[in-house]
């Protein structure tokens, strides 16, 4: 008789497994019977790793979970020690069970649970197969080994699918033949509706496929079970009459049941096809609206950039016209006078002396003698404006200025000065410069 943690005596071994020994046991301690799993782990970063998780896996209390009440270490060895159950592996009593396809059913769908509380508590996926269950004898399924991972294709949803091909085909061997999974399945299900087994057969080949997920898993049990009909499978018991309910068998009772179920059954199968297509209504819906969407808003930048190319410049509205630029064909004119040169060069009948067409207007640098019929105040700046052109010449030598003149497109009238640089009436230098426009008439 072996000792392990100096308080727990080992009795007689249980079962063998893959990856340590089952154990009955006894605790000194408390004086009580005791189940243990010990292991063993011989690189170090593997042993303190399984260690760690041994020991907060002992944290978690839950019904579908074996009890755990000490973990530990020694000599290399690691331990669990665990409470007491009635019952043995479930592995071991396959043979000689008889599992209805109902109860199959309530068995994954409880151990369901339990995963899912191994993912909230985020504990390593384990287990679910036969060969990680035990079986009490009142017939409930605990979990055996729950700090380490599982294998692919016996832990999650797939997992608990080969659980269900193990009770019904009462083998802990896989099959890899989906047609075979199937077959097993609908011979075991024949408690159930034709409905009702279909569509149970179905849902069990996509987990075993690994292509349904745990919520899609358990929310589809629950109609096949009618988990969620099962307060109004109650008022329908209460509403049968006492005959019937204290008939032979209760045949009445159960064929009442039956229907009931079967006929949950093809509502729950009506209103998920009818949910499927109004989900498919609302996709096409959506995807149409998009376009008209998208086509509504491509019309209207369309229609903008039409307005836009077909609407009139504003400088045309009204019937006006774009003001011209000046280019070189504004004639600026300007004549050179000498001082020395005679009275008859500054006389009116001279045309003035123009060039080619330039922007720069030619100095008049030269102030010819002034006559006595235009008057000028010297150093003063003369009004030019509205006088002819050789007026205005006159009138700015008396001044004491030089001037240029620009010939240039106006309204007034043809030869008359329009427009100066310089403000009429302001002091200036003798030999100043003054600028003045002369109409060439519209």
């Amino acid at each position: 008789m072996g000792i392990i943690g100096n308080r727990y005596t080992l009795n007689q071994p249980i079962k063998r497994m893959a990856n340590g020994l089952w154990l009955r046991g006894m605790d000194l301690t408390f004086k009580r019977d005791v189940l243990l799993y010990t292991c063993q782990e011989t690189d170090e970063s593997a042993h303190q790793e399984s260690l760690r998780w041994m020991r907060k896996a002992s944290q978690m209390s839950d019904e579908h979970f074996m009890h755990i009440l000490d973990a530990g270490s020694e000599d290399g060895t690691l331990f669990v020690i665990l409470q007491a159950l009635t019952g043995s592996p479930l592995s071991d009593r396959l043979s000689d069970l008889e599992i209805t396809g109902h109860k199959a059913l309530t068995y994954v769908y409880e151990l369901a649970k339990g995963i899912r509380e191994t993912r909230l508590n985020r504990l390593l996926e384990c287990s679910v197969d036969a060969e990680n269950l035990w079986i009490e004898d009142n017939g409930r399924l605990r979990i055996m080994n729950y700090w380490t991972e599982g294998k692919n294709g016996r832990r999650g949803v797939p997992g608990l699918a080969l659980l269900l091909y193990q009770l019904c085909a009462k083998t802990d061997i896989p099959t890899s033949s989906i047609s075979a999974y199937s077959f097993d399945l609908n011979r075991s299900f024949a408690d159930f509706s034709n409905i009702t087994r279909e569509r149970a057969v179905d849902l069990a080949c996509k987990a075993y496929e690994g292509t349904c997920t745990l919520a899609d898993f358990q929310q589809e049990l629950e109609v096949l079970l009618g988990i969620n009909g099962e307060r109004k499978t109650q008022l329908l018991t209460s509403a049968l009459p006492v005959n019937d309910m204290k008939s032979s068998n209760g045949q009445k009772w159960k064929s009442a049941v039956n229907e009931y179920r079967e006929l949950q059954a093809r509502i729950s199968t009506t209103t998920n096809r009818k949910m499927a297509k109004l989900s498919e209504l609302f996709r096409e819906s959506f995807q149409l609206r998009k376009w008209r969407l998208l086509s509504t808003a491509i019309f209207g930048v369309l229609v903008l950039l039409l307005w836009l190319s077909l609407r009139p410049h504003p400088d045309l509205v009204n019937g006006s016209k774009p003001q011209t630029i000046p280019t070189p064909a504004s004639t600026e004119v300007s004549m050179n006078r000498n001082e020395t040169s005679k009275p008859a060069a500054s006389t009116p009948g001279m045309p003035a002396q123009t060039g080619a067409p330039t922007r720069m207007p030619i100095d008049a640098d030269v102030q010819p003698t002034v006559d006595g019929e235009v008057q000028a105040k010297a150093g003063v700046v003369p009004d030019l404006v509205t006088h002819a052109r050789e007026d205005a010449e006159k009138m700015a030598i008396a001044s004491g200025l030089r001037y240029q003149f620009i010939l240039e497109s106006n309204v007034a009238v043809k030869g008359v000065v329009f427009k100066q640089d310089l403000t009429p009436g302001t002091a200036v230098k003798n030999g100043d410069r003054i600028t003045f426009w002369v109409s060439k008439g519209k």
